[in-house]
C-alpha cells in the first residue's frame, strides 16, 4: 500500500466531482472515462477484463484492436465465438454479400463473383446456324470441322458445366440411298479442348466429353428422323481463357454401305457453358 498512488486518485475523484469526467492513466481526462494505453507497442494491452475464472474475456490493445474472448486479438475486431446481429435492414439496391476467407477474416464480395455467369448459350437459340455432311465406311470415323467452336476466360477458379445437343438428320447410305445393310452405325458429338491457358492440366485436342447413339438398321424405317446425341460436363478450371469445339461424327463398322448424314442446323441444337466461382 506504500507505493499506492493516492495523489492519482485523490486527483481523479476531484476531477470527477467537478467535471463528472474519470481519468486512467492520464491527469486531463476528455470523456466521461479516459483511459490511455500504459505502453506504446501495438501488444501493449489498454483495457482487460477476466471473468471469474480468470480467463480473458475482453482485450483492447494498444492498436484498437479488440478481442472478445481472444487475448491477442489480430485484428480490429477478433472473436471466436459466434457472431449475431439483430433488426438488420433489408438492401434492395447494392448486391453484395458477407464472406470469409480460410483465416476467417470476413470481406463483402459482389454477387456477380459468387453466382453461377452464363458464358455461353442458356438464351434457347440455336447454337449452330451451319451443317455439315458426313460420310463414314470400313470402320473410318468422319468428324465435322470447325462446326461450333466457343472461346470464354474465367477471373476466379469455377466449376465449369458444359451442356451440348446436337441435331443429326438426313441419314442414309453412301450412295444417298436408304439404309438396308444391317450392319451396325454410330451417330454421335464430343466435346474437344481447342486452347488452353499455360499450366493447365488438360491437353489441346483431348475429349471432354462424348455421347454415341449406336442403332442397327432392319428396315429403312430405322435411319428416318433427327438423332440428338447429348451430354453433360463438369470440371473445375483455374482462372484463364479457354476455348472449346464441339463435334459431330458418323461412323460405319462396315465396307458394303456404309452411312452419310447431315450435322448442325438444327433447331435444337445446344451448346450452354456455366461457371459458379468456388472461392
Amino acid at each position: 500500500m506504500n507505493n499506492f498512488n493516492w495523489t492519482l486518485v485523490i486527483f481523479s475523484l476531484v476531477s470527477c466531482f467537478y467535471n463528472c469526467q474519470v481519468g486512467i492513466n492520464t491527469n486531463l481526462p476528455s470523456a466521461m472515462l479516459d483511459i490511455v494505453s500504459k505502453g506504446n507497442s501495438s501488444a501493449t494491452k489498454a483495457i482487460k477484463i477476466s471473468n471469474s475464472s480468470a480467463s480473458e474475456i475482453v482485450t483492447v490493445l494498444n492498436n484498437g484492436y479488440v478481442g472478445i474472448g481472444i487475448p491477442n486479438p489480430a485484428a480490429q475486431l477478433h472473436t471466436t465465438s459466434i457472431t449475431r446481429m439483430d433488426d438488420l435492414g433489408t438492401n434492395t439496391t447494392n448486391a453484395k454479400v458477407m464472406t470469409a476467407d480460410g483465416s476467417g477474416n470476413i470481406t463483402t464480395r459482389s454477387t456477380t463473383s459468387l453466382l453461377p455467369q452464363v458464358l455461353a448459350g442458356s438464351d434457347g437459340a440455336d447454337a449452330v446456324s451451319s451443317a455439315q455432311t458426313l460420310s463414314s465406311i470400313n470402320n473410318t470415323a468422319s468428324y465435322t470441322n470447325n462446326l461450333l467452336t466457343k472461346s470464354f476466360t474465367i477471373s476466379q477458379t469455377s466449376l465449369v458445366v458444359f451442356s451440348y445437343q446436337l441435331g443429326i438428320d438426313n441419314i442414309v447410305n453412301t450412295s444417298g440411298t436408304n439404309l438396308t445393310d444391317g450392319a451396325e452405325k454410330q451417330l454421335g458429338a464430343r466435346l474437344i479442348w481447342k486452347t488452353l491457358p499455360s499450366g493447365s492440366p488438360f491437353t489441346v485436342n483431348d475429349v471432354m466429353s462424348a455421347n454415341t447413339l449406336p442403332f442397327t438398321n432392319l428396315s429403312a424405317a430405322y435411319s428416318k428422323g433427327t438423332y440428338y446425341p447429348r451430354g453433360k460436363y463438369f470440371v473445375v478450371l483455374n482462372p484463364g481463357s479457354y476455348s472449346i469445339e464441339l463435334k459431330g461424327y458418323v461412323f460405319a463398322f462396315d465396307n458394303d454401305q456404309g452411312i452419310k448424314a447431315t450435322i448442325g442446323n438444327s433447331p435444337y441444337d445446344r451448346l450452354d457453358i456455366i461457371a459458379t466461382p468456388v472461392q
